[in-house]
């Protein structure tokens, strides 16, 4: 176990580095990121850490992050995201976490071009609840998602939110309870209308 607190800066930060476990640590109080896997470390391992009042985000996958697991992680209270997706981060698995009552959103999916989007990423069986801008916005030219078996509870916002680049997104079996369930930006029927 490592834990940091208050440091100015990420709390645990690793690049360019292939097939690195972090499990079991906390990151709390720093000034920057949690956890800054970035800079196209493959298959990185996050499992059962904490990460709660940082100054930016819990978890902040950078540039090519990809085939990572982010498992049973406590994401807090962050002063942006609990965790932000982007940047040729791919085919990465985010599950079974709780993801709460972060200063902007649960899961943040950045606006990127389709060349340097987070495609392919699978969102499962995850609690969001109670961050202040909505659960998961996807955001850019994101291709490939899949959301399925969260419980999303955003009682005052958005659950998930599509933007109009938004490509192919799989939501199944989530339990969302919000001012507005998914509020899909892609249709011509506006912004509230429902993807299944």
């Amino acid at each position: 176990m490592v834990y940091v607190k208050d440091y100015h800066g990420d709390g645990i930060s690793f690049q360019q580095s292939n097939d690195v476990t972090v499990r079991n640590c906390i990151s709390e109080g720093n000034t920057h990121l949690g956890f800054h896997p970035g800079s196209g470390s493959q298959r990185p391992t996050l499992t059962s850490n904490i990460a709660r009042h940082n100054g930016q985000d819990g978890i902040f996958l950078c540039w090519r992050v990809k085939h990572g697991k982010f498992e049973n992680n406590l994401l807090e209270r962050n002063g942006r995201y609990g965790v932000s997706i982007g940047h040729k981060d791919t085919d990465n698995l985010i599950r079974n976490n709780k993801i709460i009552s972060n200063a902007k959103a649960g899961i943040y999916f950045r606006p990127e071009t389709v060349g340097m989007a987070g495609h392919r990423n699978t969102i499962e069986q995850n609690v969001i609840e109670n961050n202040a801008s909505s659960g998961i916005p996807i955001s850019g030219a994101t291709d490939g998602v899949v959301i399925r078996d969260n419980v999303v509870n955003q009682p005052a916002t958005s659950g998930v939110v599509i933007e109009s680049q938004v490509g192919d997104l799989n939501l199944e079996g989530n339990k969302i309870d919000a001012a507005t369930e998914v509020e899909d930006k892609r249709s011509d029927e506006g912004p509230e209308s429902l993807v299944r």
